[in-house]
């Protein structure tokens, strides 16, 4: 499931100030954050949490990637790679064995759904802070 997220950002604007702070923001709430920077121009974000052990079986763990990219002030996030096994698993062993996976993995599903969502504010939090610093430099 492929999810597109474009906004425009400040002159000062960065994707290595982007990484700084979705790292930041997300190992705040437990995630474990792996950021690659590839020029000036590409990052991919990789946001995982609860991806393993019991929470696979149950269905959930939380993980996504984010390929960002920065042109000419365009801010384009792509999502991809969304942790759905953990789902399908849950969803396929509460049907079969008992009904509390199937309850856990249907959360899991709904939490893993709003994941992009929850990005997407963190990075329009970022551009405005960068934006509301620079305007106060300006002053």
């Amino acid at each position: 499931m492929a999810n597109t997220f474009m906004t425009n950002v400040p002159d000062a604007f960065t994707l290595e100030y982007l990484g700084q702070e979705l790292t930041k923001a997300f190992q705040q709430k437990g995630y474990i954050v792996t950021t690659a920077l590839s020029g000036t121009d590409n990052l991919r974000v990789r946001l995982e949490k609860n991806c393993g052990g019991i929470n696979l079986l149950m269905g959930l763990g939380k993980g996504i990637t984010a390929s960002c990219s920065l042109q000419n002030n365009t801010l384009v996030v792509n999502y991809l790679e969304g942790d759905w096994i953990g789902k399908i698993i849950g969803l396929a062993v509460g049907w079969i064995l008992c009904f509390i996976p199937f309850i856990t993995a249907i959360i899991g599903c709904i939490q893993q759904v709003g994941l992009p969502n929850e990005i997407n504010m963190e990075i329009s939090a970022a551009a405005s802070r960068i934006q509301s610093t620079t305007i106060s430099d300006e002053e």
